[in-house]
């Protein structure tokens, strides 16, 4: 009885220690933004995948929680505090280099 909940406890520690990624579009439903938005704050470099995966012959963008609340930050500067991307940029960059 003990070694089988001990075996449980284990599996379930193994499962937990793996980070959860999100595709593109559940990032982008999360946000509440298009999939060209997020391309272009990839193109600009303000969010990155965290991985890429193939299928068939398509490369996926995989992204961690980090980029989910980058995205969610990047969004709220925007639509709430309007500010530009130019500022975004400035702030993400101070944010990176000050933590909180």
């Amino acid at each position: 009885m003990a070694r089988r909940m001990a075996s449980r406890q284990n599996r379930s520690r193994r499962r937990t220690s793996l980070p959860t990624l999100y595709a593109r579009a559940v990032v982008c439903v999360m946000c509440n933004i298009t999939e060209a938005e997020l391309r272009f704050w990839e193109s600009e470099e303000l969010v990155q995948p965290a991985a890429f995966v193939r299928r068939g012959g398509a490369e996926i963008a995989l992204y961690d929680d980090a980029a989910l609340r980058r995205a969610r930050l990047i969004t709220t500067l925007a639509d709430e505090l309007e500010v530009n991307l130019p500022g975004i940029s400035i702030i993400l960059n101070l944010l990176e280099r000050f933590p909180a």
